[in-house]
């Protein structure tokens, strides 16, 4: 809508820095008078006509905001108004779902993706985060089994590239996996009990000795 009206040079009746000019012509012998001037009918004809045009392409539930608006410009506020205090509610929500995000049962891959639509999506909005701010709140959302990078990375001196921070978390996330891998199989082989022994060794074979009668 904003494009489509300033390439036609008439985002000034939105905006109101196009005001309408005096609506009655002036004569010096008569003062004003009750013709109305070409100037104002243009401007009021245009004027209603991007009205319409604006009110056609709203959504049902924003033209509400809009009813018994008399020029465009009255309309355009009550819009911007509007939709300024969702945009401010959406990007605190962003911003809070940012530094709370967790890792969670998602991989390394899956949780910096999430992470990345996120900030696309304040990058929209108009928010800029930086990569260490993306980097801080990545590092935030792992769970325990990653806090030898997380200590590792914090301490660092310089700023790290997103594309080593991904490779460096995926590694981890290979250690962190191999450790449960050993633990489990460790586990295993504790649980499963030995076979009882019935080798020589014993002193009892395989088949109970018979018990010989006497002599006759």
């Amino acid at each position: 809508m904003k494009i489509n009206v300033e390439g036609y040079n008439l985002f000034g009746h939105l905006d109101g820095s196009v005001t309408a000019p005096p609506k009655f012509a002036i004569l010096d012998e008569e003062g004003v008078t009750s013709e109305v001037t070409a100037a104002y009918k243009d401007w009021l004809r245009t004027d209603k006509a991007l009205l319409s045009l604006l009110i056609v392409s709203l959504s049902d539930e924003a033209l509400e905001y809009v009813i018994g608006s008399r020029i465009a410009h009255e309309a355009w506020l009550n819009l911007t108004d509007r939709y300024a205090s969702v945009s401010r509610a959406r990007i605190n929500h962003l911003k809070t779902e940012m530094q709370t995000a967790q890792k969670g049962g998602d991989s390394i891959e899956r949780f910096l993706l999430r992470l990345k639509h996120i900030r696309d999506q304040l990058h929209s909005a108009g928010v800029k985060i930086s990569d260490d701010d993306f980097v801080i709140a990545a590092l935030n959302g792992l769970p325990p089994e990653y806090d030898i990078i997380k200590t590792v990375l914090i301490a660092r001196d310089t700023s790290l590239s997103l594309k080593d921070f991904r490779a460096q978390l995926l590694v981890a996330e290979q250690t962190a996996e191999a450790r449960v891998v050993t633990h489990s199989a460790m586990f295993t082989s504790q649980s499963v009990p030995r076979s009882a022994s019935y080798g020589p060794s014993s002193g009892q074979g395989l088949l109970p000795t018979p018990v010989q009668g006497p002599v006759g």
